[in-house]
């Protein structure tokens, strides 16, 4: 760089500033850090400014360069950039970091050569600004618009303003007829509009990946009923205005429409040129539909409010009625309801005050009350009202109001009253009813009891379980149903076989009913009747009648047997006669038709054989229930066009008739509903020997039927009975398109093998 230049007799500097006084007004005087330094990197001059920078006086800096002030890193890095400017003679921009010992902070620095009078450098001047404020702010500026839950993005506007301006120029001074008539220039504002960037939030609303797919689909995704935002913003931006609300919809990235609060705003400093816009929008979707919703629920509360059959009515904290419905101002029509009407006066003298008392008596942690007054109405007749009234308190606990709902219950207080005089009498009824009467919590405690005839008198149930007082087999069976009542609510009627410690078996007949408080079971009222004597007398009816069935059987087969079928042989003998007395040259078509009575004879008198075969057939009596079974189904397949499977598992003994002859004829009462009424294809039916009970199970592919329509005919009725004679059990399943399947079970201890 040539020989160091004694900076004690370089004076071009000083002299300078001494000459100019603006010069040195500016020089001390400025908020920036202004400096001059050699060909070497030596401050000439620096101004307080700069040397705050340094944290040192001004006479400490002067002669010194920046590596023996701030280090041989940062100041080296400095003087790089005045070593460019040595080199090119020209000047210089950068901005550093932390270069000086005031923390980190960031600095724009301008150096520009300084000559002499014949044009030679001789040094530099330079200016450097701290510039920490103002990269926090844009810091702070980028980090929310990137991570902002609202969608923003920013728009170049400089062309549109341009385009403005021009329109202006040629006189357009009304913009939005302008653009009304000339659709044309509002599209070309519209591709005019550069989107520069977008943040996180918009790239989710538009489900882009990337800035560069959001910006090519900002503006794209507003609904067409959306578009006069765009003409309403070109309108105000040409007018001068800077910022700008709407309300608009968009579709996001799901298809959905969002309603948004659409925000434009020029950034300050932007304003002439509009290339800095910054756009967002906020969606209301949930707020709108919630202020809907609400709107909608106000009118719906209203609504019911007037519908209701309740008296209802607000009264502030003065007492004073401020809304009552329809229902209240039907009842008190003949009271003046002004504007001083007070809740209580509502009431006779004689209920005025407790009303008040009542009212007084509210509080935060007890503020609902339930009264009854008395009242009368617009003829005079007394009656009874009941009011259910509720305050309501502010955060602070300052009474607010309250809410009066009232209903007429003078029919209830009449009930009440005719209940009370009744009671005894149930109570004496009750008492002495010969069936068991009594109420059980859930806990299995019996509350109460009658005395019936049941329990001998110097037996005491009541405070005792369940468990206590009855064998474990029963007690298990009447805590089954209990339980049921509780958990349900629903009442049962049932029968029940419970054990003696004799080991006989009574049957009764039970009834449990839920009492209620409110909507929860308390209690369970059991009432049970001995109806052993019934039953067994039912049973005795139905073995009679089955009895009376089969005999009634065997008398038609033997009757067809003997009577019809001795007839069809007298006939046929006769017939043959008849053919062997004609001359063989008669007529052809009287031999047909003696032949064809010969045919229809044989085809009756086997259809006899048959229904004979069927109401008593004798391979049931001499073979027993296995081969019977067999025979029917083979007889069955053979005169119908379906498909009919039988399948006998572990039968290996036989049965008492009585049991093999109901098995049989539950079998062909079954097999012949679902050929009548099923439509199948395939009927298979399976019994199985379980050691402990008979299964017969008959199954079909046909139609099948609802069961909750479901109506017993005779043929089921039939089938119930002659099970229930065993004490067996009879199941159906079945349901439309799915076909039907019945299981019969009974048990064998109450049968004996042969």
């Amino acid at each position: 760089m040539g020989k160091e230049i004694d900076i004690s007799t370089n004076t071009e500097f000083k002299d300078l500033l001494t000459e100019n006084a603006l010069l040195r007004g500016i020089f001390e005087g400025a908020t920036d850090s202004v400096y001059a330094k050699d060909l070497y990197g030596k401050y000439i001059l620096i101004n307080q400014k700069g040397a705050e920078y340094f944290e040192r006086p001004i006479h400490e800096i002067i002669g010194k360069t920046d590596v023996a002030l701030v280090g041989e890193v940062a100041g080296r890095s400095i003087m790089d950039h005045d070593k460019v400017l040595f080199e090119t003679e020209q000047p210089v921009s950068y901005e550093t970091r932390g270069t000086f010992e005031v923390g980190e902070r960031y600095f724009s620095t301008s150096k520009s050569p300084f000559r002499d009078k014949t044009g030679k450098v001789i040094g530099l001047v330079g200016i450097s600004r701290d510039v920490s404020q103002t990269r926090l702010a844009k810091a702070k500026y980028e980090f929310i618009f990137e991570n902002a839950p609202i969608a923003f993005w920013e728009e170049d506007f400089s062309e549109v303003k341009i385009y403005l301006d021009g329109l202006k120029a040629k006189g357009v001074k009304d913009f939005l007829r302008h653009f009304k008539e000339n659709i044309d220039s509002l599209e070309k504002c519209i591709d005019l509009i550069k989107v520069t960037n977008v943040n996180k939030s918009t790239e989710e609303m538009h489900g882009a990946s990337g800035k560069r797919k959001s910006i090519s689909h900002v503006g794209r995704n507003f609904t067409r009923e959306s578009e006069k935002i765009f003409l309403e913003e070109f309108v105000a931006l040409a007018e001068g205005v800077t910022s700008y609300q709407s309300e608009a919809s968009i579709v996001d990235s799901n298809g959905e429409v969002l309603h948004v609060l659409f925000n434009l705003n020029v950034l300050p400093g932007h304003e002439e040129t509009m290339s800095l816009v910054l756009i967002s929008v906020v969606d209301v979707t949930e707020s709108r539909t919630m202020a809907s919703e609400l709107s909608n629920i106000k009118h719906r509360y209203q609504s019911i409010v007037e519908e209701q059959t309740e008296m209802i009515c607000r009264v502030d904290p003065t007492a004073k009625i401020q809304f009552r419905n329809f229902a209240f101002n039907r009842f008190f029509s003949f009271k003046d309801l002004g504007k001083d009407m007070r809740f209580s006066t509502l009431f006779p003298p004689a209920e005025l005050q407790r009303c008040q008392r009542n009212l007084e008596a509210l509080t935060v942690r007890s503020p609902t009350g339930i009264w009854e007054y008395r009242n009368f109405d617009s003829t005079g007749n007394l009656v009874w009202q009941e009011w259910s009234v509720t305050a309501f308190y502010g955060k602070s606990g300052i009474l607010l109001g309250y809410q009066a709902v009232g209903k007429d219950v003078t029919g209830r207080k009449l009930a009440q009253e005719a209940l009370e005089a009744s009671e005894a009498r149930w109570r004496s009824v009750i008492e002495n009813a010969d069936d068991i009467i009594m109420t059980v919590n859930s806990e299995g405690y019996i509350i109460s009891m009658n005395q019936s005839r049941e329990v001998p008198k110097d037996v005491k149930w009541t405070g005792k379980t369940i468990p206590e007082i009855m064998l474990p087999e029963n007690a298990s069976k009447a805590m089954k149903l209990v339980n049921k009542v509780f958990a349900t609510g629903n009442p049962i009627k049932t029968e029940v076989k419970f054990a003696s410690r004799t080991g006989r078996y009574s049957t009764f007949g039970i009834a449990l009913s839920p009492i209620f408080s409110g909507k929860r079971v308390i209690t369970v009222i059991c009432i049970a009747r001995n109806i052993s004597d019934i039953k067994e007398l039912e049973k005795q009816s139905r073995d009679a009648l089955i009895q009376g069935q089969e005999n009634e059987r065997t008398r038609i087969s033997q009757e067809l047997h003997d009577g019809l079928g001795q007839l069809f042989t007298a006939i046929k003998l006769n017939l043959q006669d008849l053919r062997s007395s004609l001359k063989e040259n008669h007529e052809s078509n009287v031999w047909e038709k003696i032949e064809g009575l010969e045919n229809n004879i044989g085809t009756a008198f086997s259809e006899v054989k048959t229904i004979s075969r069927n109401l008593m057939p004798d391979v049931l009596r001499q073979f027993g229930l296995k081969p019977a079974l067999q025979d029917l189904i083979d007889s069955m397949n053979a005169s119908v066009d379906l498909s009919i499977s039988l399948e006998i598992v572990d039968y290996k003994n036989r049965f008492s008739p009585e049991l093999e002859k109901a098995l049989f004829r539950i079998s062909q009462e079954l097999v012949n509903n679902a050929i009548r009424h099923g439509k199948p294809t395939n009927i298979f039916v399976q019994l199985i020997n379980h050691e402990d009970s008979m299964v017969l199970m008959v199954e079909d592919d046909g139609i099948g039927f609802n069961l909750d329509k479901m109506t017993a005919g005779f043929g089921i009725r039939n089938v119930v009975s002659r099970a229930d004679v065993f004490e067996g059990s009879v199941d159906i399943d079945s349901a439309p398109g799915k076909g039907t399947v019945v299981t019969v079970e009974i048990p064998l201890s109450h049968t004996t093998e042969k």
